[in-house]
């Protein structure tokens, strides 16, 4: 249960920093005995009333999942940490708030982060560009100071 409080606290904590106020938590199906029920998520982003994870769209799932597992990291934190396109399902306003995130959290873990959008391209320290040509992998790099 420990477990458990630390990181709902944590979700809770960071779902509001991505979502600019939304909530968000975990509840056991059965309190009681938490081995013998399953884990839902509540969510409620800003101006919507709150509902199971399961009802809401694939964006707002995205989000919700990314400060879950964003909760799990800092429970269990490690140096170094991959995302591959973790903010595809993301509009705009949710990748800068990520990016954001992600920046005032590289302090601690460094996060390398395979992406397509602008809004998360423009918070890097760092830029690895992959590209082909004539059948061969090329790389390019650039540091932002």
């Amino acid at each position: 249960m420990d477990a458990f409080n630390q990181i709902n606290t944590r979700l809770e904590e960071y779902f509001r920093k991505l979502t600019g106020g939304g909530k968000a938590s975990l509840r056991l199906e059965n309190p009681e005995n938490p081995f013998e029920g399953g884990v839902n998520m509540i969510v409620e982003f800003r101006g919507k009333p709150p509902i199971l994870i399961s009802g809401a769209s694939s964006g707002e799932r995205s989000v919700a999942t990314v400060a879950f597992l964003l909760a799990l990291q800092k429970f269990t934190p490690a140096s170094f940490y991959i995302f591959d396109e973790i903010d595809a399902h993301l509009d705009p306003y949710y990748v800068e708030k990520l990016g954001d995130f992600l920046k005032e959290g590289g302090q601690e873990s460094q996060f390398l982060i395979i992406t397509l959008k602008p809004e998360m391209i423009n918070k890097a320290d760092k830029i690895y560009g992959v590209y082909m040509r004539n059948g061969t992998s090329h790389i390019i790099t650039t540091t932002f100071k």
